[in-house]
C-alpha cells in the first residue's frame, strides 16, 4: 500500500512544460484581445470623426444660405462662431473642435470640386495632412 500511495505522489501537480504551455496560450489570447480592442477603438475615432466632419459641414452650409458666400480659406471654422447679418452665430464653440487625435479640422475654400464648393478634412491618426490616413468630408455619403 506505500508503494501505491508513493505513486500517486509522483505525478501530482504540473510539469513545466505544461505550465510553459497554458502560459503560451493565455499570453496569445491576451495579445489577440489587445489588437482587437485597439483596431476597435482606431475604428470608432474615425467613425466620430466623419460624424464631426458631416456637422461641421452643415454648420457651414446653414453659414452659406445667410452670408451668400462660404468663409474663405483664410477665415477657416473660426467664422462658424460669428454672429451673421443678424443671425446668431452657426455653432455653439468659440473655437472650432477639434478632431480625436487633437488636431485641427482643415478647411479651404474655394475647394477642389469647384469654386462653390469647400473642402473640408481631417489629417487622420497621423496629424499630417495630405498623407493616405487623411479623412475627408464627402457630401455625397451624408
Amino acid at each position: 500500500m506505500q508503494n501505491r500511495k508513493r505513486n500517486n505522489s509522483v505525478r501530482e501537480g504540473f510539469t513545466l512544460v505544461e505550465v510553459m504551455l497554458v502560459l503560451f496560450i493565455i499570453m496569445t489570447l491576451a495579445a489577440v484581445g489587445m489588437v482587437a480592442v485597439r483596431n476597435a477603438r482606431n475604428n470608432s475615432r474615425i467613425d466620430l470623426t466623419k460624424v464631426q466632419l458631416s456637422e461641421l459641414a452643415q454648420s457651414l452650409e446653414r453659414y452659406e444660405f445667410r452670408a451668400g458666400a462660404f468663409p474663405s480659406t483664410a477665415e477657416g471654422l473660426e467664422a462658424l462662431a460669428l454672429s451673421v447679418d443678424g443671425y446668431d452665430k452657426e455653432v455653439k464653440w468659440d473655437t472650432p473642435p477639434l478632431d480625436p487625435w487633437k488636431n485641427n479640422y482643415n478647411y479651404q475654400f474655394p475647394g477642389s470640386r469647384g469654386m462653390d464648393n469647400f473642402d473640408l478634412w481631417s489629417s487622420g491618426p497621423d496629424g499630417q495632412s495630405g498623407t493616405e490616413d487623411d479623412i475627408w468630408y464627402d457630401p455625397n455619403n451624408r
